[in-house]
């Protein structure tokens, strides 16, 4: 089974931008698939990290709450809409999914970041898209 838009899945050995430093989770690591092509698909890391201080205008992060859908750990998970990733694709498994009203409201909120705070090298290959 391929994952799809709107999925969650866990990947491993992920490089983050920000820091330039792989993720040795044996565990994986969330992501959120955003957009598919016929060889990649683009996705953004979801964190469960509690100790974030989120301010009431920031748009780089997208909170999440834990659901039967979505099948998160933590109570709140925050998306990060600074980086967009491209991976290859390979058999990858769903474990969670976001509904459409919001997975509409996260690609709004990315438009809004990428268009008018931060644009990530990825978005332009898929902005016409989204």
């Amino acid at each position: 089974m391929f994952a799809e838009e709107q999925d969650i899945i866990n990947l491993r050995n992920i490089i983050y931008k920000d820091v330039g430093r792989i993720d040795f989770s044996l565990t994986g690591h969330p992501v959120l698939i955003i957009r598919v092509t016929d060889s990649h698909f683009y996705y953004l890391t979801i964190s469960s990290s509690s100790n974030k201080t989120l301010h009431k205008n920031n748009y780089q992060h997208f909170p999440l709450r834990k659901n039967k859908d979505n099948r998160l750990k933590a109570p709140v998970n925050y998306i990060n809409l600074k980086n967009i990733y491209k991976q290859e694709i390979n058999n990858y498994v769903p474990y969670g999914f976001v509904d459409d009203g919001i997975f509409r409201k996260i690609i709004n909120q990315l438009k809004y970041y990428q268009e008018n705070i931060n644009k990530d090298e990825f978005y332009d290959e898929i902005k016409k898209d989204l």
